[in-house]
């Protein structure tokens, strides 16, 4: 048996109705813990309104509150559910053992109290509860350098479109920032089909950057053109999406079981041309079926384009803009997202404004 506490700091309430009992448990453990005693479970959960503790010993039969309506209570409680409890009793039978369990206890203590069973099972569960919370601390601290490292992954692979010139490079940055004003609406609104997941939605936005990757294999003469394109370059164009899914999946096969956070990214890619009557491209998906990343990646897409000045067109302003998506609206675009997203439309010009193309010399967006 362990004859040294082992953890000194530790905050343990005692709950027993018998004095005698708290007197003799409280002397056992107050040289190595901080000790509480309350003589009822009504006082107890009073006290643990506003202390926070690390065990608590629990006498099973007691007046008014008993042991078992007091552990029913802490375990439905975030506040105090992990708190381990042992239990205390005279009942030394397998019905009570296994009700304590089944309640939550995590050990079991017969009366009458032996000093050296106290504190080894006292410092047996400190120990424990030391151990859980430094491996949620590596979970936690894990899963952050985890987050670290996928956010590196999509700038690398973003920062390879943008680099090809700077039109690109701002345009990222401005359709990404659009589709986090949508999705931060979609989170307020809470309408349903138009509800997000906490992770959905942040690798939505994460993966936005990542929309036009497929228009590094586009080549030089054609990405670059200062003119309008032809028919037949348009076409080239339009393979953007299957080239990026390409690239996205080869990332996704190099990366393993670790590239799950790829697949946002890779919907993004083949979904953001798509129609929501099915005229759009590559596989001319229609209404639900484009999947909702897609459809958010869509309306921030042609907004930027339109209010973006290119050497065969001149830049739209915001209202303009507007007016276009309006009209597009069900033909395009989902009808159901525009009409939830109105308010965040307010907002793009401010986006705009912070992220311009260098060539952008004239206020245009207004």
């Amino acid at each position: 048996m362990r004859a040294t506490p082992y953890v000194s700091s530790a905050r343990i309430l005692v709950v027993d109705d018998s004095a005698t009992n708290l007197r003799f448990i409280s002397e056992i453990l107050s040289p190595y813990y901080k000790v509480h005693a309350s003589p009822s479970g009504e006082f107890a959960m009073r006290f643990l309104e506003k202390n926070i503790l690390d065990l608590i010993l629990l006498d099973l039969e007691m007046p008014g509150m008993s042991g078992y309506d007091m552990i029913r209570l802490l375990k439905l409680d975030t506040r105090w559910s992990s708190i381990p409890v042992i239990f205390l009793t005279a009942q030394d039978n397998r019905e009570s053992e296994l009700t304590a369990f089944e309640l939550g206890a995590v050990d079991y203590i017969l009366k009458p109290i032996s000093s050296g069973v106290v504190l080894a099972r006292v410092g047996i569960h400190l120990e424990l509860e030391m151990h859980r919370h430094n491996l949620e601390r590596m979970v936690e601290l894990k899963t952050k350098q985890l987050g670290i490292t996928q956010d590196a992954i999509l700038s690398m692979l973003s920062n390879v479109a943008s680099h090809r010139d700077n039109e690109t490079g701002a345009h990222i940055k401005r359709t990404t920032n659009y589709v986090s004003a949508i999705i931060d609406r979609l989170e307020n609104v809470k309408r349903p089909g138009y509800i997000m997941s906490r992770e959905y939605a942040h690798n939505t936005v994460k993966s936005a950057k990542l929309h036009d990757i497929g228009k590094v294999a586009i080549p030089d003469g054609i990405l670059l053109k200062q003119g309008e394109l032809t028919e037949g370059e348009f076409d080239i164009i339009r393979q953007h999406p299957e080239l990026g899914a390409k690239i996205i999946d080869e990332t996704i096969e190099d990366l393993g079981d670790a590239s799950s956070f790829l697949t946002v990214a890779r919907e993004i890619i083949m979904a953001h041309h798509e129609k929501w009557q099915g005229n759009g491209y590559p596989r001319g998906l229609s209404g639900e079926d484009i999947p909702l990343s897609g459809r958010i990646m869509a309306i921030a897409d042609v907004y930027d384009a339109l209010i973006s000045q290119r050497p065969y067109k001149p830049a739209m302003t915001h209202e303009q803009a507007m007016d276009v998506i309006s009209s597009d609206t069900g033909t395009h675009f989902d009808p159901v997202l525009i009409e939830i997203c109105k308010p965040v439309f307010d907002e793009f010009p401010s986006i705009a404004a912070k992220y311009r193309d260098e060539h952008d010399i004239d206020d245009t967006i207004h």
